[in-house]
């Protein structure tokens, strides 16, 4: 492919060939500008998309909770990592950091990856139904229940690890990423 070929407006010809005439045609293109999760803990705003692209994706095979994913090729953040909290959270565990080829300064702390929200309207317990899935799955104390057994979120201490994501029966919890 050459260089000519990778500085192509998308946006421009998705315009052109009527992509944009439909919401879903919108809506679809700008899912694509979208990061699809944050980056790993210490890649973020250490991302470099050509060196992304021409790695191994050693984060990739290194992540034990296996929530880093790569995205896909035609995504505009096409072959740099992100967590996917589909299955389970990340444990800040660093083994992205020694698994990567680049030189991260920052991995002595982790860094707080985002905001979990809850939503009352959707979460069962909040509409009278007994539902404690989530508890037990934040280990920085940011899950806990009233005397109504209704799910309390401390977005102070919510480091944004996702774990409790996975386990909603509802999906009532949801991730925002932090910004940089």
């Amino acid at each position: 492919m050459s260089g000519t070929e990778n500085n192509v407006d998308n946006g421009r010809r998705a315009f052109l060939r009527g992509a944009f005439l439909t919401r879903e045609g919108r809506e679809g293109y700008e899912q694509q500008q979208r990061p699809l999760g944050p980056a790993p803990p210490w890649h973020q705003g250490h991302l470099d998309a050509e060196r992304c692209q021409a790695c191994d994706a050693h984060c990739v095979d290194a992540c034990r909770p296996g929530i880093i994913k790569l995205h896909p090729e035609e995504h505009r953040h096409s072959g740099q990592p992100y967590l996917n909290f589909e299955a389970s959270g990340c444990t800040f565990c660093a083994d992205c950091v020694t698994a990567c080829p680049m030189e991260l300064d920052n991995a002595t702390t982790p860094a707080k990856l985002g905001q979990v929200q809850l939503n009352k309207q959707t979460c069962l317990a909040w509409n009278d139904v007994f539902c404690m899935s989530c508890r037990g799955h934040c280990d920085h104390g940011a899950l806990s229940f009233d005397q109504q057994r209704r799910m309390q979120l401390d977005t102070d201490a919510c480091t944004g690890c996702g774990r409790c994501l996975s386990v909603c029966p509802n999906q009532t919890l949801s991730f925002h990423l932090r910004s940089l």
